[in-house]
């Protein structure tokens, strides 16, 4: 006699069924989840790396820049060249800006790009200045003073509370004040108010400033991004477990309410010798009676017999 199957197996075979197929969700889940908090991590570590080595490059063509534009012969070729370097040089930290992993991380990411854009505006007029101003460059001096300028306070509500801080403690030193009175005299053609000595300390502490100011910008939007990455693999590894757990614990308690249920094993049994297969007792039909027989004919045998 061979068992095939009982009812309890199949009913545990069906609950089991989605069992298993949600701990397999859980699993894909989390490992999305997890391989998406690595991604945002990644990214964080490459844009950091990115902005140290956009600002190291900046900073070296800024001097190239000053260098090459005190040959009189060369000034208008190296400005144009230095300059194309740099602006390409500052759109590929753009680029990582617009692949943050999120809106507030790419929005402080850009914001801190465009400081970076300010001071190599203010760095761009500063060696037209120390080249000379004349009628030729005039033009490109003024333009670029008014744009970091405009461009400074535009972004000044977008900063945190300690960039606003600096930009305020910035824009009301004296320094900022005699820079600005030398820009303003050079753009109109006047005569310098201030001696070189004094204009030219006041524009080097400027020029520190607004690269201290991008630096704790940048530094602020990668550490955002590092800690969305960290909360994001802690949720991750959270939400799996938890996941998991849950997944356990039904199949834990499908087991337990399915045991409990009073249902018999029903053998089907397969005959291995010609016999006649017993039915269960409550199973089997009455067996038909034997006809009793005929009164009379028993007596009549009766007589025979005698």
């Amino acid at each position: 006699m061979k068992y095939l199957r009982s009812v309890r197996g199949r009913m545990l075979c069906i609950a089991f069924v989605p069992g298993g197929a949600f701990v397999v969700v859980a699993l894909v889940i989390a490992f999305f989840l997890v391989h998406q908090a690595n991604r945002t991590q990644d990214g964080a570590v490459r844009t950091a790396e990115a902005a140290e080595r956009t600002a190291s490059a900046v900073g070296s063509l800024q001097g190239q820049r000053s260098a090459a534009m005190s040959v009189p012969d060369q000034r208008t070729a190296a400005y144009a060249n230095f300059t194309q370097r740099i602006d390409t040089a500052i759109a590929g930290l753009r680029e990582y800006a617009r692949h943050a992993p999120d809106a507030e991380s790419a929005y402080q990411q850009t914001t801190a790009v465009e400081l970076l854009s300010v001071a190599e505006g203010m760095d761009r007029s500063d060696s037209l200045a120390l080249a000379g101003i004349d009628g030729v460059t005039r033009r490109p001096f003024t333009e670029a003073v008014a744009a970091y300028r405009a461009e400074l306070e535009r972004i000044a509500p977008q900063l945190t509370e300690s960039g606003r801080t600096a930009y305020e403690s910035l824009t009301r030193s004296a320094d900022w004040s005699r820079l600005a009175a030398v820009e303003d005299a050079l753009a109109a053609a006047e005569p310098l108010p201030i001696p070189e000595s004094t204009w030219r300390s006041a524009a080097y502490r400027v020029s520190q400033q607004l690269g201290n100011l991008y630096a704790q910008q940048s530094q602020y939007a990668v550490q955002l991004t590092l800690d969305d990455g960290r909360r994001t693999l802690a949720g991750a590894i959270a939400a799996g477990a938890a996941l998991l757990l849950c997944a356990g614990l039904l199949l834990v308690v499908v087991r337990r309410l399915v045991a409990r249920v009073p249902v018999p094993v029903v053998p089907i049994m397969v005959p291995t010798i010609q016999a006649a297969i017993p039915r269960p007792r409550h199973a089997r039909s009455r067996r038909p009676r034997v006809p009793e027989p005929w009164p009379m004919k028993a007596v009549l045998d009766d007589l025979r017999r005698r």
